[in-house]
């Protein structure tokens, strides 16, 4: 009965928390001047859109142009000049719904984002780089830059909790916070120019 015991309690230790997500919205993120800015638009199903793919065709008529198609997770990258507010780039992001945060560089330069809505410290774009006209650059997935094993990580069902913060250390450098299931941290930087993780 004791080892009965034991095994259930190991077994309930290991499996994953419960959570949810709200719906996520467009969001502008700053560079640390404000004078650049991007706005990242979430992944958009319009609420017909399956209703419609379900419906025989000859009853398609009832519904508009606009529930027939699926809008991707999509950046606009705007450089404010003055009074005006320039559009600079317009493109997909790889992120199936939305980042859960983005970093915008000085000049506008490099844009970062972290994570996947609803599902952090999954997938191979948990950390991805675009360029000064928005082209993927680099892309990474949290075993290929992680101090910590990834089996450390708090996890509820959807996500890998391991993000404690990612801010800018220097114009083009990235200081990266991780934060284990025991609640200890550590810290790595990201070279933008170099592509390249520190200690």
């Amino acid at each position: 009965m004791k080892v009965f015991l034991f095994l259930l309690g190991l077994l309930s230790a290991q499996v994953a928390t419960a959570d949810s997500w709200e719906l996520p919205k467009t969001t502008r993120y700053h560079s640390p001047d404000s004078s650049w800015f991007v706005e990242v638009v979430p992944l958009h199903i319009p609420a017909k859109y399956y209703a419609y793919h379900g419906t025989k065709p000859r009853r398609r008529h009832k519904f508009t142009a606009a529930d027939t198609v699926i809008i991707p997770c999509h950046a606009t990258m705007f450089r404010l000049q003055g009074s005006d507010t320039i559009k600079v780039w317009e493109k997909q992001l790889i992120n199936r719904i939305a980042p859960v945060s983005a970093l915008v560089s000085t000049n506008g330069r490099y844009l970062v984002t972290v994570d996947n809505w609803s599902s952090m410290g999954y997938g191979v774009d948990v950390l991805a780089v675009y360029d000064v006209q928005g082209n993927l650059l680099k892309r990474y997935a949290l075993e290929d830059f992680s101090p910590f094993p990834i089996n450390t990580y708090w996890r509820s069902i959807s996500s890998l909790w391991w993000n404690c913060g990612v801010e800018w250390q220097a114009p083009y450098t990235l200081d990266i916070c991780f934060q284990d299931e025991q609640k200890q941290e550590k810290h790595r930087t990201y070279n933008l120019e170099t592509m390249q993780f520190g200690p």
